[in-house]
């Protein structure tokens, strides 16, 4: 979308299925953006090899650090990457970071708190990095958590917590201790 055209690479994977391009189509779907948006959770680490893609990616360790969701690797380093690399590459007028956050195992202590600092630590490094990449000049305008409240999510549905105010699911009430105290009160 950004350079008006579908790559050779991913035409070629897709084959017969790729999308019938009509005459035009490319320009309109290439024009200029007022914004572009990014999602930002977790890195992958890739090493230059002689392959096709001339790069493979590096398996992680089983001692890789991650957030209760097992997909959710610890890297906070990659939201200044991605903001870097898009800014170098694409050079948008304005970017805004989308979605940006973590799961955590938030359990009520028996005094009746919510001790978040799996959440505050995740944010507090990531928040670190984009600040980083700000300063240096990229064009960052916003930042949205993923997410305000405890919701179901799409691959861990009920089972972990997004959110920086917790949500108990059976009563679907909020806890008033919930929000963490190096995020928001």
């Amino acid at each position: 979308m950004l350079e008006g055209k579908y790559t050779d690479g991913y035409l070629k994977r897709e084959g017969a299925n790729a999308p019938k391009v009509e005459d035009g189509d490319m320009k309109i779907i290439g024009s200029p953006l007022d914004f572009c948006r990014l999602n930002v959770y977790t890195p992958e680490y890739v090493r230059a090899d002689a392959s096709p893609a001339g790069f493979s990616v590096e398996q992680r360790q089983t001692s890789y650090p991650r957030m209760a969701s097992p997909w959710l690797f610890i890297g906070p380093e990659v939201i200044y990457w991605a903001v870097r690399n898009v800014s170098d590459v694409w050079k948008p007028k304005a970017l805004y970071i989308t979605e940006n956050g973590c799961s955590a195992d938030d359990v009520v202590t028996a005094n009746g708190h919510i001790e978040d600092t799996d959440r505050v630590m995740y944010l507090r490094n990531h928040l670190t990095h984009l600040h980083r990449a700000a300063s240096e000049g990229y064009p960052i305008k916003g930042y949205f958590l993923w997410s305000l409240m405890d919701n179901y999510e799409w691959a861990d549905g009920y089972s972990k917590r997004f959110g920086i105010h917790y949500v108990d699911f059976k009563t679907r009430r909020g806890h008033p201790s919930s929000a963490p105290s190096g995020i928001a009160k």
